[in-house]
């Protein structure tokens, strides 16, 4: 190859590399995924239960308003009593004595219950913060190695973009778009090897496009290894390259 097909091929190779670099600094790496999503699922699990807990203490703190509330309205009722002149006026008093007692009562029920769900989760969450005060040392741990990777991953990014720069302002501006535009529409790979049809050791080579397997002319083979031609395959049209080996 000579070097503006060099040039391609290094373009395409940096970036590759830029794009994987990119996606380890943003993403969480294979050797700690796994750590990862337990480590995330049992703080979902924790929020969960506090959650809950904090739930229930808002719903008994209304349910204690409500019986203070009833009671007061009780209390006054039950003054109210003495006070009444017709039976009518002391049947009304009665319903509404009876009415605050149910009211009450119900509140009552509401808060026992939510007191009861509190000290569940309560009781769960301090187990579940316990079993998972080990895991998350060990994700500090591990975090804390992977943070100390990024420098090294942000350095290379920024020597491949140095890089990229430096190959796009080398190649031909027509080179430079015919590469852009078969990279983009294979979302990334815009070149291809020619690779030599295993026969045997039988008859004249065969070649073949490395991307699409689509037949390479033996012409267009010696066009690309001798002179560095930009040719593309007649099947994907990618920019067709060949190796050492390959050649």
């Amino acid at each position: 190859m000579t070097s503006h097909l060099e040039d391609i091929v290094k373009l395409e190779a940096a970036l590759t590399e830029l794009a994987s670099r990119e996606s380890q600094l943003n993403e969480i790496p294979d050797w700690m995924r796994e750590l990862h999503t337990e480590h995330a699922a049992r703080l979902a699990e924790i929020k969960a239960l506090e959650d809950a807990a904090e739930a229930a203490r808002e719903e008994r703190r209304t349910a204690e308003a409500a019986i203070a509330e009833a009671q007061e309205r009780l209390k006054k009722y039950q003054q109210q009593i003495h006070q009444v002149t017709n039976q009518r006026e002391y049947g009304a008093l009665l319903q509404e004595i009876d009415s605050a007692k149910t009211k009450i009562s119900e509140a009552e029920t509401v808060a026992v219950g939510a007191l009861e769900r509190r000290e569940m989760a309560e009781t769960r969450l301090a187990e579940e913060r316990a079993a998972f005060a080990a895991l998350d040392t060990r994700y500090a741990v591990e975090l804390s190695r992977w943070e100390g990777e990024k420098p090294g991953i942000s350095e290379r990014i920024g020597e491949l973009r140095e890089l990229i720069g430096t190959l796009r302002d080398r190649l031909p501006k027509g080179s430079v778009s015919l590469f852009d535009r078969v990279r983009q529409r294979y979302n990334g790979t815009g070149i291809a090897q020619i690779l030599e049809v295993e026969r045997g050791g039988r008859g004249p080579k065969v070649w073949h496009c490395g991307a699409c397997n689509y037949s390479v002319r033996p012409q267009v083979v010696v066009q690309v290894r001798t002179t560095g031609a930009l040719l593309q395959c007649d099947g994907c049209k990618r920019i067709l390259y060949v190796t050492v080996e390959s050649a």
